[in-house]
């Protein structure tokens, strides 16, 4: 339970809708290139705003899009490792924290905000072929998620589908309250 007294959805809850989501790989990589594309717009769309705190949210379009992308890099990472043959060294399995119902950063991607939208999108841009790959389903080869426990590498980049959009939206709820219009 969180400190609001919020129970999150548990980990096999949210697995079945991430997958419900995103059912095939295929539409998986379809669905992945159409929120990289987004995401690619809505930071350009920010620039004017960049390092403004978004309405309801505790981070500037810089801090969100760079998170995005520190999640997006990891994951088209491990991803690829899992497709792999290489040994797989799990971390310490440590579940993440919630603070009034919402997912808290993990340390290690915490951004700084202090990039260019240029600089973002060119690490952004990098990270394009590492998430739209094909990636069956294969249980023998899984990594810790603090939030949703072992995934394999389509379910991790179920996720950062997942995560783009919801950042991507964020970002864009925030730009159209700071513009004085609906989202």
């Amino acid at each position: 339970m969180t400190s609001a007294g919020h129970v999150p959805p548990s980990e096999q809850e949210q697995l079945a809708a991430l997958r419900a989501a995103y059912p095939t790989p295929e539409d998986l990589v379809s669905r992945m290139h159409r929120e990289l594309d987004a995401l690619e717009a809505v930071i350009r769309a920010a620039a004017p705003h960049w390092t403004t705190v978004l309405p309801g949210r505790e981070w500037t379009p810089a801090q969100e899009a760079e998170h995005t992308v520190i999640i997006n890099e990891g994951t088209g990472r491990l991803a690829r490792l899992l497709l792999s043959d290489k040994a797989i060294r799990q971390p310490p399995e440590v579940p993440g924290e919630y603070r009034e119902g919402r997912r808290q950063a993990p340390a290690n991607t915490i951004p700084a905000g202090d990039h260019t939208p240029e600089q973002v999108l060119e690490r952004h841009a990098a990270t394009r072929e590492l998430l739209t790959v094909t990636a069956p389903a294969d249980p023998t080869r899984t990594y810790y998620h603090p939030f949703m426990g072992q995934l394999d590498a389509l379910d991790w980049l179920r996720m950062a589908a997942y995560q783009t959009r919801h950042h991507r939206q964020a970002i864009e709820r925030g730009l159209a309250g700071l513009n004085g219009t609906a989202p």
